[in-house]
This record gives C-alpha cells, sequence and structure tokens, in this order.
C-alpha cells in the first residue's frame, strides 16, 4: 500500500495559527488592530491568505471586524463569558449523556489526561495544569462521538483561553481546586453516574464563569447565567 504524505499547511493555515497563537499568548492584545499589509509582511504572505485567515478567526470568536476600522482583538465583557461558557455547559451536558449510553468508552483516554492534571498539579507547573483540565474536558467531548458538537466545543475553547490570557488570570491558588473538580467528575464518568457527572460538569462551569467576572467591571448576572444554563428566568 502507497502511504501518500500529509498536504502541506496553507498559507491561510499558518496565518490562522499563527494570529491565534499570539492571541491566546497574548502578544496581541484586546483592543488591537490587525493591519493586513504588516502581518503579511511579518508571516511572509500575500494579503489574500491573511484576509482569509481573519475571517476564519472571527467565525471562531477570536476578532472582531468592525466596519470603517477593520479587524480587531476583541474587549472581554461579562456577556461573552457568560455566553461561551453556557454553550459549553451546554455541549458538555449533550456530551456526557451520549457518552453514558455507550458500551464502551475511551476510560484510558480520561486516564491519561489525569494522570497529566495530577503531575502539573503536583510539580506546580500553572500552565500545563490548565492545559492538562481543559485536555480533559476536550477527550470527554470527543469520546462522545457527537462531531458538531466536538467541533464547535473546541472552538470555544480558544476563545476560554483568550479570556485567560485577556484577564491575567492566575491559577497558582486554584490547582488543588482543579485537581479536586476533575477528580470528581471522573469518579461520576467511570462509575456510570450520569446524573451525578451533569451537575458536576454544570458546578464546575458556573464557579468558573464567576471567577471570570469577578475580574471586569461589570457585575454578574444572576438572571442571565440562570436564563442561559436552564432555559428559564429566575
Amino acid at each position: 500500500m502507497q502511504l501518500k504524505a500529509a498536504p502541506a499547511p496553507s498559507n491561510v493555515d499558518v496565518a490562522v495559527e499563527a494570529l491565534r497563537d499570539a492571541i491566546v499568548d497574548g502578544q496581541l492584545k484586546p483592543g488591537q488592530r490587525l493591519k493586513e499589509i504588516p502581518l503579511a509582511e511579518q508571516l511572509g504572505v500575500s494579503r489574500g491568505p491573511i484576509r482569509d485567515a481573519l475571517r476564519l478567526l472571527e467565525r471562531d470568536g477570536l476578532i472582531d471586524v468592525i466596519p470603517n476600522r477593520g479587524a480587531v482583538v476583541p474587549e472581554v465583557h461579562a456577556l461573552d463569558v457568560l455566553e461561551v461558557y453556557a454553550l459549553r455547559a451546554a455541549f458538555g451536558s449533550l456530551a456526557l449523556q451520549k457518552l453514558m449510553l455507550e458500551e464502551r468508552f475511551p476510560a484510558e483516554a480520561l486516564d491519561r489526561e489525569l494522570r497529566r492534571l495530577r503531575g502539573a498539579v503536583e510539580r506546580g507547573n500553572v500552565r500545563k495544569a490548565g492545559d492538562a483540565d481543559l485536555a480533559y474536558q476536550s477527550t470527554i467531548i470527543a469520546a462522545s462521538g457527537l462531531n458538531r458538537v466536538t467541533r464547535e466545543f473546541e472552538r470555544l475553547t480558544w476563545q476560554v483561553r483568550a479570556f485567560m490570557t485577556a484577564l491575567e488570570i492566575g491559577y497558582e491558588d486554584k490547582l488543588p481546586r482543579i485537581l479536586a473538580e476533575v477528580e470528581a467528575l471522573h469518579a461520576a464518568i467511570v462509575a456510570r453516574k450520569a446524573i451525578e457527572a451533569e451537575a458536576l460538569w454544570r458546578e464546575k462551569y458556573e464557579r468558573w464563569v464567576r471567577n471570570l467576572v469577578e475580574l471586569l467591571p461589570e457585575t454578574f448576572d444572576e438572571a442571565l447565567w440562570t436564563a442561559l444554563t436552564s432555559g428559564r428566568p429566575r
């Protein structure tokens, strides 16, 4: 059998990855304009791939395209955080419900991500612990086999990373909590306790969305969060 080499990434792919990494790493700040010509020169590509990359990043919620101003790294507002976390909470509920119906599910993959998280917490490695936490969540979603949910969840993960960078959220004092949350969720999943697993997932998201909004000048909108996550206003 003749195996074909994977195609080389296109200039659009290269531009998307470079710009996305710059946003989530904080090199491109909220409010900063993204001009096609300087970006094309920096990345060594023509303006066409930059323009296409900006459209894709707008679709993924990582930039805004504003009339008469162009592409801008968006500021973070409470409504953005509530919307993204409500969507991720809902997608997680769907994935967990589907996962619990499977006769077999990839416990090994979940175990591996949990071990990564434990190791990062033991070493006090804040960056790797945060990555492992997000990876564990993504593994649950991917294991459900819900392809559309998985794609949308991953797009939202980039926005979560951008939020945390923009708000300069620190993990140092939260490492024990992160590990405890994931260990409790893991135990419920392995024991096939669907209701408990879904409740833990939603509680985790509510704690984190509150933490993020506390870093903003706006207040946490209890009624809106309840409406977004339950479909019913309080």
